[in-house]
């Protein structure tokens, strides 16, 4: 018996999705926005050092999920100025 012959029998058609399927592709495109929102706002954010900015993109495409989350923990925060409290 073939496989195609099993699924018939069984009733499903193998060119529907089934919702685990659906899950992992959504899954998926949380990944990539999270990655792709992380990276923009990566590049979009001034004064930052061209060799920490070119670590932080490796380390958010290298681990997309984890990478994100640390930078947007972590990486965002802004240089402080030591100007910012006069004496």
């Amino acid at each position: 018996m073939s496989t195609w012959t099993v699924l018939a029998a069984a009733g499903t058609n193998p060119l529907v999705p089934q919702a685990g399927e659906n899950a992992v592709t959504a899954a998926g495109a949380v990944v990539v926005a999270l990655m792709a929102s992380a990276t923009v706002s990566l590049l979009r954010t001034p004064g930052q050092d061209q060799v920490l900015r070119l670590l932080w993109l490796l380390v958010i495409l290298a681990f997309p999920v984890a990478g994100a989350a640390l930078w947007f923990a972590l990486g965002r925060r802004a240089p402080r100025s030591r100007d910012s409290h006069p004496a």
